[in-house]
């Protein structure tokens, strides 16, 4: 008989993610934003980004290779242009720090980049993209990440899944469009394995190069689009790699296979003022009579409605909210033992 996921409070499980990591010497800030971080993608239905990744910060805090307390540099290199040194600090607090620094240098320029180094993974790359859009910018995210992408015509991973987040702002739910360049995302492969579950055949590659339903034999994820998949990872790498001066490709330190040093990933955040160009209300009314004209058409066969990006990861967000978030028995085992370690009781709802 198959176990139904249990459904937890969304303050419930935000505080277990802070309590365990304040146990291992995080500060109480920067848990509050990784834990901000993961539970806006659990209530996303973003699942694979979300608490299922815990364990593996832990373990990266526990052996140094993300420091709890990070020493964050940053450098204004021109009037919209900056560079955030994290200091192989979560990757979320990391990058939390860059999307502020983006927002305020573009408060006075109108637009800017703001590109990052020594992080590590920042989990889902919309969650910087909706403080943006919240603040009325429009906002871009995008990261490296270790190899997992075999290029168009390869036989072998080479670049990450790099993704890649554009959103703007509306009065309602925002349009964000947050994609992996392989696809799928990396992080449905790591949950199905966490949950037991296995893979469509249709996902993945083994270390020989043939399609796989054990999502612990994942050598690597076909691109998304074939060759467009393929270019975009590495234009992505370029922008957060290459000009931070970080390792890119298959020099980036593997997230789960190589634990015994820091990542040292890059990261690009971009944030623009809309009301530069035209006011903010005005730019939120045409595009609201956009989506309005999108969700209008008629539906292709199987399908129950039109929806745009970032549509039905803010219904779910409401949902969530209100029912409490699904946690799978398996991965609900790993986070009991994981706080019984540090002495911080799991939510059983």
């Amino acid at each position: 008989m198959e176990n139904n996921p249990i459904l937890i409070p969304e303050r419930k499980l935000s505080a277990f993610v802070v309590d365990v990591l304040s146990a291992v010497g995080v500060p109480t800030d920067d848990a509050t934003i990784v834990a901000d971080c993961l539970l806006t993608a659990n209530l996303s239905g973003v699942d694979s980004h979300g608490v299922v990744r815990l364990a593996h910060y832990i373990r990266r805090l526990e052996n140094g290779t993300i420091k709890a307390r990070p020493h964050l540099t940053f450098t204004r290199t021109a009037p919209a242009m900056g560079l955030l040194d994290g200091g192989d600090g979560l990757g979320h607090v990391v990058a939390y720090h860059a999307t502020t620094h983006a927002m305020d240098l573009a408060a006075e320029a109108g637009t800017s980049v703001v590109v990052v180094g020594n992080s590590s993974h920042f989990g889902m790359a919309g969650f910087y993209v909706l403080r943006m859009v919240e603040a009325g910018y429009a906002g871009v995210s995008m990261t490296a990440t270790d190899r997992m992408l075999v290029p168009y015509g390869a036989r072998k991973a080479f670049f990450g899944t790099n993704p890649i987040c554009f959103g703007f702002p509306t009065d309602g739910i925002p349009v964000v469009l947050d994609m992996a360049t392989t696809s799928i995302a990396w992080g449905k492969v790591a949950l199905a394995a966490v949950e037991g579950h296995p893979i469509p055949d249709s996902w993945a590659l083994d270390a020989q190069g043939n399609p796989t339903t054990d999502p612990r034999a994942v050598a690597g994820l076909h691109p998304a689009a074939g060759p467009k998949g393929s270019g975009l990872a590495m234009v992505i790498d370029i922008f957060c790699s290459l000009l931070a001066g970080m390792p890119w490709g298959p020099h980036i330190n593997r997230m789960y296979a190589e634990m015994d040093a820091p990542r040292h990933l890059g990261h690009l955040i971009m944030a623009i003022d809309v009301n530069r160009f035209l006011p903010l209300a005005r730019f939120k009314q045409n595009l609201a009579a956009m989506v309005q004209e999108l969700t209008a058409l008629e539906p292709a066969a199987g399908f129950d409605q039109v929806h745009y990006p970032g549509q039905l990861e803010g219904l779910q967000r409401a949902q969530r909210r209100a029912t409490g978030i699904p946690i799978e028995a398996g991965l609900a085992d790993e986070l009991a033992q994981l706080g019984q370690r540090y002495h911080v009781p799991f939510p059983a709802s």
